[in-house]
C-alpha cells in the first residue's frame, strides 16, 4: 500500500473510498458521467453509486495479499437510477486519515481493458480454485531463464544459481513445509525447503530426460521445522526457445510410505536370511508348477541360481513321483517320495509339501531333504518342456 494520497485527474472518472464504505473523494469528470452537481457525492456511501454486485467486488479488494494494481469489472448507479458498466483500474492508498482507501479509476466499459478486466478475472478465479486445493501446488520461476542447450550438469546449476523463485504456491504448500507463521511462502527463498542436494541434483536429472514434463518424481526437501521429506512430484516446464523459463507442479509428502517400505525390506531381508540359513531346502512354486522361489540350500542342491528361477518349472527338477494337483486340492501338510535332477545326475529325495495361500493366490511350499548317501543316478542334460506344460517324460 502506498503511502500517500496523489492527486487525482480531473478530466478521469476517480474516486477515492475509505474501507468504512464512503465516498472520500470523486472527480468532476465521475460527476459530470454519472449526472450529480459540485459535492453531491462527497462523504456518502457506496450504495450511492454502486450496486451490491460492486460493493462485494470493491469489499474484496481492501482484503491484504491481492496483486496491485488490478483491473476489475464494475457498475455504476446514475442519478437517475440507471447503471453504466465500467472497466476499473484499482490500487489501495493510504488515505488522509491514515487508513486504508481504494482509488478506482474507471473508463465506459469497451475494448482492450475490458480483455484485461476478464483476464484479472478469470486469474482470481484460478488463484482461489489452487489455494483451496489440498493438493500442495506450486510454480518456480528464474531471473535468468534457464538454457536447456547446455550439458546436463549446467542445466542443473542453472536451475539452483540463476535466481530461482517461487512464482505462486498455495497454502496446502505452505502447510507441507511447516512455514513459520507471519511468513509467506511465496516470499521465502527456495533454496531453503529446494536445498542442492546430490538426492535433488539426481531428481532434476530425471525431468531433464523426462523434457520437464514427468509424475511420480521423487525429492527429498527440507521442512521449516528442520525435517528432511521424501515427496513425490508431478512437474511440467514452460520451455520456449530452448529457454525454461518456469516449471510447476504439484508434490505429495511420501515419508510414511516410505518409512514403512524400509520396514517391509528390512522384515523381508531378515526373512530371507533365516530362509538362507535353514539346512532343509525349501522351494515355493505356483499352481502351474513355477519355481517362484527356492532358498540357499535348494539352489545347492539343484544346481539353480535364484537369479534364473524364472525359466525353471518344478518338472524340470523333479523327475518321477510327484504330483503337484494331490497337493493343491488338500490343505493338509503331506509328505512324499521322489526324486530330485540337479547336472550331476538324480537322487532320492523326500518332499513334504504344503498349499499356502498369497496375496490372493495359491502356492505350493516344498521342504527337500536329499538322501545324500544314495548313488547319483545319471540323467539326461535337459528335459523337453512344452511351452506351457510341464517338462516331457519328467514325472512319468
Amino acid at each position: 500500500m502506498r503511502d500517500d494520497t496523489p492527486a487525482i485527474p480531473e478530466t478521469t472518472a476517480v474516486d477515492l473510498l475509505s474501507e468504512a464504505g464512503h465516498i472520500v473523494a470523486v472527480t468532476p469528470a465521475q460527476l459530470s458521467l454519472l449526472g450529480y452537481d459540485g459535492a453531491a457525492l462527497m462523504g456518502a456511501d457506496w450504495s450511492r453509486i454502486y450496486p451490491l454486485a460492486s460493493r462485494d467486488v470493491i469489499a474484496g479488494l481492501f482484503q491484504p495479499g491481492g496483486v496491485m494494481p488490478v483491473v476489475v469489472a464494475l457498475e455504476m448507479r446514475r442519478a437517475d437510477g440507471s447503471t453504466l458498466p465500467v472497466t476499473a483500474v484499482a490500487e489501495r492508498i493510504s488515505g488522509d486519515q491514515g487508513g486504508p482507501c481504494l482509488k478506482l479509476t474507471k473508463w465506459p466499459r469497451g475494448g482492450r481493458l475490458d480483455e484485461i478486466a476478464s483476464l484479472s478475472e478469470e486469474n482470481e478465479v484460478l488463484h482461489g480454485i489452487l489455494d483451496a486445493s489440498d493438493d500442495a501446488g506450486w510454480c518456480m520461476e528464474w531471473t535468468d531463464p534457464v538454457d536447456l542447450s547446455a550439458p546436463e550438469h549446467e542445466i542443473i546449476r542453472q536451475i539452483f544459481e540463476n535466481g530461482p523463485r517461487w512464482r505462486f504456491c498455495n497454502a496446502a504448500m505452505a502447510r507441507l513445509y511447516r512455514t513459520p507463521k507471519g511468513s509467506m511462502f511465496n516470499d521465502r527463498p527456495v533454496h531453503e525447503t529446494f536445498p542442492r542436494t546430490p538426492a535433488n541434483e539426481a531428481f532434476l536429472g530425471r525431468l531433464i530426460a523426462a523434457n520437464f514434463d514427468i509424475n511420480g518424481c521423487p525429492s527429498r526437501d527440507r521442512r521449516y521445522d528442520g525435517a528432511i521429506i521424501e515427496v513425490e512430484n508431478d512437474v511440467r516446464g514452460h520451455v520456449r526457445g530452448n529457454r525454461l523459463y518456469r516449471m510447476w507442479g504439484t508434490v505429495r509428502d511420501v515419508s510414511k510410505h516410505m518409512r514403512r517400505l524400509a520396514l517391509v525390506q528390512d522384515e523381508l531381508e531378515n526373512l530371507e536370511t533365516i530362509l538362507s540359513a535353514l539346512p532343509d531346502a525349501v522351494i515355493v512354486t505356483d499352481r502351474l508348477g513355477a519355481i517362484r522361489y527356492l532358498n540357499r540350500t535348494a539352489e545347492d542342491i539343484v544346481g539353480v541360481p535364484a537369479s534364473n528361477i524364472g525359466s525353471y518349472h518344478l518338472a524340470d527338477i523333479v523327475t518321477a513321483g510327484f504330483d503337484s494337483e494331490v497337493f493343491f486340492a488338500d490343505t493338509s501338510c503331506r509328505t512324499i517320495e521322489a526324486r530330485i535332477r540337479n547336472p550331476s545326475g538324480s537322487r532320492p529325495v523326500q518332499i513334504t509339501a504344503r498349499k499356502a495361500r498369497l496375496s490372493g493366490e495359491d502356492w505350493l511350499v516344498l521342504t527337500l531333504r536329499v538322501d545324500t548317501a544314495a548313488p547319483i543316478a545319471a540323467v539326461p542334460e535337459a528335459v523337453p518342456r512344452d511351452q506351457d506344460g510341464p517338462a516331457r517324460g519328467a514325472a512319468e
